[in-house]
């Protein structure tokens, strides 16, 4: 009886401890993760402000290799960014805000903190590449090639150098249609200048607009009578 008895409470705990357990979605780790550091300071003595992204948010981790496919044969919406990224805090929740108004069920989402090469300047104004980017980055670069803008490092004399190659700042939204991409956005809206800020009203609204075209420029037509 004393074994019996064991063996059911032992089945009911097991039970209780499976039910209690949360099944980590990408839409969770993303709010976690950007809210990890939410009210928390940076190297720079600057607070970080907060993210607060649903739970049902809509973006999905994908690996370099998965989003070159993307940009090469797919379609969707590519956000490149990472967590302690200023700019990005600013417009992550917009552009979550957006895709459920167009009913855009999911956003690939790739951090590009540590994958991207670190170029740096000497006094003489020679290029100095403290580390490479990883390969997938350079395949992201080869896929945006035509719309990405040229990478070029401010010497101590005022004197733009050019580094031969592209540069993916964060934030960027692509939107890709069969392999083409159809729309870019980099940064937020021209008028935030400190990235810590909260956005105005008038500037959240400017960011949807951007977004929401964006979107709207990468969807496939719709054909009513014909195509």
């Amino acid at each position: 009886m004393i074994v019996i008895i064991a063996i059911v409470c032992g089945y009911f705990a097991f039970q209780k401890s499976e039910s209690d357990t949360v099944i980590e979605t990408d839409a969770i780790r993303m709010q976690e993760e950007y809210a990890s550091l939410n009210g928390e300071t940076n190297s720079s003595n600057r607070q970080y402000k907060s993210v607060n992204l649903r739970d049902d948010n809509p973006y999905v981790y994908r690996t370099e290799d998965e989003i070159v496919r993307i940009l090469t044969e797919g379609s969707g919406i590519i956000y490149f960014g990472f967590k302690s990224c200023p700019w990005c805090r600013s417009m992550v929740s917009v552009l979550a805000d957006v895709a459920s108004e167009k009913n855009v069920a999911t956003i690939y989402y790739l951090d590009v903190e540590n994958i991207r090469s670190v170029l740096s300047l000497d006094e003489n104004n020679k290029l100095i590449t403290e580390r490479e980017g990883s390969s997938g980055y350079y395949k992201i670069l080869e896929a945006l090639d035509d719309v990405l803008e040229e990478y070029t490092l401010t010497g101590e004399d005022d004197t733009e150098i050019d580094t031969g190659e592209k540069r993916l700042y964060a934030p960027t939204v692509v939107g890709v249609l069969n392999g083409e991409v159809k729309s870019i956005h980099v940064g937020t809206v021209d008028s935030q200048t400190d990235p810590y800020a909260d956005l105005t009203e008038e500037q959240y609204e400017e960011l949807k607009k951007i977004y929401t075209k964006l979107i709207d420029d990468a969807a496939a037509p719709v054909c009513t009578d014909a195509c």
